[in-house]
């Protein structure tokens, strides 16, 4: 078998591969979100229920959901529990393959395929993104004042702001307080995901271009 089909198959299979890993992170990403919304941790941590007792805080995330209880003596009881590092494991897989995937299409063989899914990423990531932006844009509209925008219930933080900062790339907007105080109202996640997508756009472009390059001078 020559060395052209071997690197078709493999290619196939890493996106095969990819495919399925990317399902598996959004199950993963479910199932913790599931635990995080149904536990009710903090009013179990704030009982005694779990944990050493005594004074705690209480940390959130949205990537990958998950609530834990961080007690004074350094004990944490966390919803996710492994599930936090299944998925990251998940994510850094399905990246693998697909960066694997990408690179075998370019393996001198059907530069048309390669070409073809290149441009698919490509319009893929740009629609994520556009999506990604709009609500995080949404959520922090320039039309609220900074007392509904960085409301108590949202920040934690019982004083009003003096202003809110935008940023339009990544979408992100923080709460100034008098003191010098800031709050960050998105996720930074969110931020990291609008450079990826965009990153991935450029990439498809870039590698639908070469490969329509190549399919020219063959």
């Amino acid at each position: 078998m020559s060395n052209i089909r071997m690197a078709r198959l493999s290619s196939d299979g890493l996106w095969v591969a990819f495919a399925l890993l990317l399902c598996a992170s959004v199950v993963v990403w479910l199932a913790a979100g599931l635990l995080a919304a149904i536990s009710e941790l903090d009013e179990r941590c704030s009982h005694g229920m779990v944990g050493p007792g005594g004074p705690f805080t209480v940390e959130r995330s949205s990537l990958p959901p998950d609530v834990r209880c961080v007690f004074a003596d350094g004990t944490t009881i966390s919803t996710a529990g492994a599930l936090v590092w299944v998925m990251w494991a998940c994510i850094a897989a399905t990246a693998a393959c697909a960066v694997a995937a990408t690179a075998l299409e370019f393996v001198r063989s059907d530069h048309e395929k390669a070409a073809r899914r290149m441009g698919a990423t490509a319009v893929g990531a740009g629609f994520a993104l556009a999506l990604v932006h709009a609500g995080g844009t949404a959520l922090t509209s320039p039309g609220k004042e900074p007392l509904q925008s960085c409301s108590a219930f949202v920040t934690g933080i019982y004083d009003r702001a003096t202003r809110v900062d935008r940023d339009i790339f990544p979408a992100q907007a923080t709460c100034v307080y008098r003191d010098g105080t800031t709050y960050r109202l998105l996720p930074e996640w969110l931020g990291i995901l609008e450079w990826l997508l965009l990153g991935a756009v450029v990439v498809g472009v870039a590698g639908m271009a070469a490969a329509r390059r190549r399919q020219r001078a063959g």
